[in-house]
């Protein structure tokens, strides 16, 4: 016979399904902490600086130069770094990523996929 559950047990019992049900809409679970942090990516013989950092729906990639800093108008060149970074890693940049512009940076959210 299997006991009557209780108030506590039937709200964990809730929270895991609602938990369940998160990853049906295609959502992207958190980056192991392994495969995030800074790496080098050379495109054309320059260097990169591709970030891939865990965030509370999936990732962000955030890529980088050193000087000159990145501009508003090199979006395709940080998607290709992003690309070629995520490629190593045996994924791809995640489709739904966008890229925007923050100071000398291209941000990506949703980083690899």
């Amino acid at each position: 016979m299997m006991p009557a559950l209780t108030l506590r047990s039937a709200l964990l019992l809730t929270a895991l399904c609602a938990l369940a049900a998160c990853g049906d809409r295609g959502e992207q679970a958190p980056v192991p902490l392994a495969a995030s942090g800074p790496s080098e990516v050379k495109v054309e013989g320059v260097s990169y600086l591709a970030d891939l950092q865990p965030t509370a729906t999936g990732s962000t990639l955030r890529v980088t130069r050193g000087e000159p800093a990145m501009t508003y108008d090199e979006g395709a060149l940080a998607k290709q770094v992003g690309v070629q970074f995520c490629s190593g890693r045996g994924k791809r940049l995640a489709p739904w990523a966008l890229g925007k512009f923050d100071g000398g940076a291209w941000v990506f959210d949703g980083g690899c996929a």
